[in-house]
């Protein structure tokens, strides 16, 4: 079940989003916990994460952008989705990563598309797989893949900040993942995942990491027009 925030100190505008999540619960068979809350004071005095949070940023006290920076902080993986009539605001929240901005009034065809776009790419970066090492067990965000190398006995799963040498071959990962649009064979050796690719040419890969950019040789020629095609279909579907 996902956590739902909904912030805007018009009480219409709660009324009205909260109506129109619950309609595509019912319609869609999911299920959700929506809070809903009038101003953004209580983010200071609480430690509440929430997995999708639509806010308000004009608001008395608290702005939606700083109410938007904390919820970033308890939960960096937030969908964060900005209801406006500022246009004059949507620069400084590009600095917060918005997925969508949804402008007032609220247009009902709109909204839905774009919320249900928000749960199924919060689906896709927060889906975990388990890796067992020995007596070591270890859970690993699909996200923070850059690649999986195949090995003479297994393969290795090189994230952004640690390497698994694992007993699956990246074939098995690759099912098991179960994510096609993100996981892309650029050679034969190597599964890589899209959402860490920042660049790429005939010979090599540039992925981004937490401490800067790691460029990997994990792209053969024949696979490059594959790859290339896999790789503007995934950014377009994000954008």
């Amino acid at each position: 079940m996902l956590n739902i925030l909904l912030c805007d100190d018009n009480k219409l505008i709660l009324e009205q989003v909260s109506s129109l999540i619950n309609k595509l619960q019912k319609n869609y068979k999911m299920q959700f916990n929506v809070d809903m809350r009038t101003c953004g004071d209580f983010i200071f005095k609480e430690k509440h994460s929430y997995d999708i949070a639509i806010v308000d940023i004009q608001m008395p006290s608290v702005n939606g952008l700083e109410v938007s920076e904390r919820l970033k902080m308890l939960n960096p993986d937030i969908i964060i989705m900005i209801l406006t009539s500022y246009p004059a605001y949507l620069d400084s929240a590009m600095k917060i990563q918005v997925f969508r901005y949804l402008s007032k009034p609220i247009d009902t065809e709109r909204f839905n598309r774009n919320f249900l776009e928000a749960v199924e790419y919060y689906k896709k970066i927060s889906k975990s797989i388990i890796i067992e090492k020995y007596d070591e067990i270890f859970t690993v965000k699909t996200k923070d893949i850059l690649y999986i190398e195949n090995r003479k006995h297994g393969s290795l799963i090189v994230t952004k900040d640690k390497s698994y040498e694992t007993n699956k071959k990246p074939a098995e990962w690759y099912e098991i993942i179960n994510q096609p649009n993100c996981f892309i064979q650029s050679h034969k050796s190597y599964l890589v995942n899209l959402q860490n690719v920042t660049n790429f040419d005939k010979s090599s890969i540039t992925f981004e990491t937490d401490d800067g950019n790691l460029v990997a040789h994990c792209i053969s020629q024949r696979k490059y027009a594959e790859f290339k095609k896999a790789f503007f279909d995934f950014a377009g579907g994000i954008v």
